[in-house]
C-alpha cells in the first residue's frame, strides 16, 4: 500500500529556541565580514587595474558630479536640493550627493567614496541573513542567503565600477527586514523614509517598497493607525515628488536628442514595443559570446548571468512556496519584485542589466530561502538546465560553431550528453537516498 503523504507544518516567522542572540549576532558578523572583504577587495582590484578611470558614462558622471558637489559644500554653498539638482543636471541626484558626502567624511577622492559605498552595500548581506531567520529558516540557510547576496558577482562589479545598484539593493533588503520584523506603524514610517530616498536614487525601487508594504496590510484595528499615517505622509511628502518625476519622464534624454518616455529610448530594448528582446532580458549578457566585439567591461558579468539563468529554472518552484509565506518575507518580496519587473520591462527592457540586478538579487534570495530541494538535487537540475542552455548557445554562437557541419556535430554530441547526464544524476541521487535510509 502506498504511504500517505504527511504535510509538514510550515515554519513560523520566529527563529528556533536554539538560536540564541549571541549565536545570531556572531553569524551576522561573520556574514558581514565576508561580504565587506569581498566588496572592498573587488573595488581595490578594479580601481588598480583601470588606473582609477571610470569604465561607464554613468560612473564618469557620478564622479564628476560628486566632485563638483563636494567642492561646492566646502566653499559654503547651502545643502539645498535645488542647488544639488542644478549641479547634477537631473532630478534624480541622490547618488552623486551621497558620494560627495562620503568624500567629505573621508577627506579622500573617488576611491575612498567607492570604498565607503561598497561597505554600505555589503550590509545588505546582513539584511538577507536577518530575513532568512525572520522567515523561520535555520542558521545554515540564513548564512547561505547572506553569503549569496554578499558575494553576488553583479553587485560586486557594479560597486567596483562606482555605480549605485549595490546601495539600492541594500536599502531594499533592510526595508524588507523592517517590514517583516517591526510593528506595522514603525514599518510604515521606515518604508516611507526608504521610498523617499529611492525617489532620488531610482524611482522604480520605490515602487518595489511601496507594493511590498501594501502586501502586509491587514483589515485589523491595529493596522488602522499605521495606514492613516502612511496615507497622510505619502500625500504630503511622496506624492509631490512622484508627480514631479512623472512630469519629467517625457523630457528626460538617455542620449542627445533621444527622449526616454515609455517607448524605449536610445539603447533601450523596451519589451512592450520590442518583444523580440525577451531573450536578451532572460539570458543576456550572453556568456557564450567571446568575439573581439565583446572585449568590454560587461564581459565580467558573465558569471552573474550564469547564476541568474540557473535561478530562472529554479524560480517557479521557489516562488510558489514564497507566495504561501505571508508571515515572512516571501509574498511581500514576490509582489514587490513583480511590480519592479513590470516597470523595468516597460521603461528599459532587455539590455539595461544594471536595473535588473535588484531582480537577480531577490530571485537568488527567494531560491535560497524557499526551494524545497536538497542542494544535491538542486545542483543536478541546474546542471541539466545549463547543459540545455549550452546546447542553444553553441549553435547560436558564430565563434564556437562557425560552420553548418560544426553546428550539426555539436547538436549530436549535446543531444547525447544531456540525457546521459540526467540519467546518471538521477541514479546517483537515488543511490545516495538509499544509503541515507539503510
Amino acid at each position: 500500500m502506498r504511504a500517505t503523504t504527511v504535510l509538514r507544518k510550515p515554519a513560523g516567522p520566529h527563529p528556533s529556541p536554539t538560536d540564541s542572540p549571541r549565536r545570531t549576532f556572531l553569524g551576522a558578523l561573520a556574514v558581514l565580514t565576508a561580504a565587506a572583504v569581498l566588496h572592498v577587495g573587488v573595488v581595490l582590484v578594479v580601481h588598480s587595474q583601470t588606473n582609477g578611470d571610470a569604465l561607464f558614462p554613468d560612473a564618469q558622471g557620478y564622479r564628476s558630479a560628486s566632485d563638483m558637489i563636494a567642492a561646492a559644500w566646502r566653499s559654503g554653498i547651502p545643502w539645498e536640493p535645488r542647488n544639488i539638482s542644478g549641479m547634477v543636471g537631473s532630478a534624480v541626484w541622490g547618488y552623486p550627493a551621497i558620494m560627495a558626502l562620503c568624500r567629505l567624511l573621508t577627506g579622500g577622492g573617488w576611491l575612498a567614496a567607492k570604498t565607503v559605498l561598497a561597505l554600505l552595500a555589503a550590509t545588505g548581506a546582513v539584511a538577507a541573513y536577518g530575513l532568512a531567520l525572520t522567515s523561520g529558516r535555520g542558521r545554515k540557510r540564513a548564512a547561505a542567503a547572506g553569503l549569496m547576496v554578499g558575494a553576488s558577482p553583479s553587485l560586486l562589479l557594479w560597486d567596483a565600477w562606482g555605480l549605485k545598484d549595490g546601495l539600492i539593493t541594500s536599502i531594499v533588503l533592510w526595508s524588507l527586514l523592517v517590514q517583516t520584523r517591526a510593528r506595522f506603524s514603525l514599518a510604515c514610517f521606515s518604508t516611507l523614509v526608504s521610498i523617499y530616498a529611492c525617489l532620488y536614487l531610482r524611482p522604480t525601487a520605490a515602487l518595489f517598497l511601496g507594493v511590498a508594504l501594501l502586501a502586509r496590510v491587514r483589515f485589523r484595528r491595529e493596522y488602522l493607525a499605521g495606514s492613516l499615517v502612511l496615507v497622510g505622509a505619502a500625500a504630503v511628502f511622496i506624492l509631490p515628488r512622484v508627480m514631479t518625476l512623472f512630469g519629467l519622464v517625457d523630457s528626460l534624454e538617455v542620449h542627445d536628442g533621444t527622449r526616454l518616455a515609455f517607448g524605449g529610448g536610445y539603447g533601450s530594448q523596451n519589451l512592450l514595443n520590442h518583444p523580440q528582446y525577451l531573450v536578451t532580458l532572460l539570458l543576456g549578457p550572453f556568456p557564450w559570446e567571446f568575439g573581439p566585439e565583446t572585449a568590454v567591461p560587461e564581459r565580467w558579468l558573465y558569471l552573474g548571468t550564469i547564476i541568474w539563468i540557473a535561478c530562472l529554472f529554479l524560480g517557479p518552484t521557489a516562488l510558489r512556496r514564497a507566495w504561501a509565506d505571508t508571515t515572512g518575507v516571501g509574498r511581500a518580496a514576490v509582489l514587490g519584485a513583480s511590480a519592479y519587473a513590470a516597470a523595468y520591462m516597460a521603461a528599459f527592457g532587455g539590455a539595461f542589466y544594471r536595473q535588473r540586478s535588484l531582480l537577480e538579487c531577490m530571485l537568488l534570495l527567494l531560491v535560497v530561502l524557499y526551494l524545497p530541494l536538497s542542494p544535491a538535487r538542486a545542483m543536478m537540475r541546474i546542471h541539466v538546465w545549463l547543459a540545455a542552455i549550452a546546447a542553444v548557445a553553441v549553435v547560436h554562437s558564430p565563434h564556437l560553431t562557425p560552420t553548418a557541419w560544426s553546428k550539426c556535430l555539436a547538436v549530436c554530441v549535446l543531444g547525447l550528453a544531456v540525457p546521459l547526464a540526467f540519467t546518471y544524476g538521477r541514479r546517483g541521487a537515488a543511490r545516495r537516498f538509499r544509503e541515507r535510509h539503510t
